[in-house]
């Protein structure tokens, strides 16, 4: 075994809990829209940056495709537009350090 073959078991759990709430929030989001103080702008910015921080904890960033497809679809349908999108799904410099390869 070698070390490339050890998990990080942190780091998965870490992106386990920010992929669940991801999926938890944009279901909230779509089924009931924003809650009473909540912007919905600022949920849509979180949640793009769970995405990015699952990345950052081991996903690897294909298997993230399909949420990142129902955030962009989602993101289009409340008028974002297309450079909106684009926004939202790049990813920023980390500023923790280097990502992952």
């Amino acid at each position: 075994m070698s070390v490339h073959d050890v998990i990080d078991i942190k780091n998965t759990l870490k992106a386990q809990q920010l992929l669940k709430a991801f999926d938890q929030n944009l279901a909230r989001l779509i089924k009931q829209g924003p809650d009473k103080n909540e912007e919905e702008a600022s949920t849509i910015d979180l949640l793009s940056e769970w995405l990015e921080e699952a990345i950052e904890n081991g996903t690897h960033p294909q298997d993230l495709q399909e949420r990142a497809t129902k955030l962009a679809h989602f993101a289009f349908d409340r008028g974002y537009s297309q450079h909106e999108v684009e926004e939202l799904l790049t990813m920023r410099p980390n500023p923790n350090g280097k990502r992952p390869q």
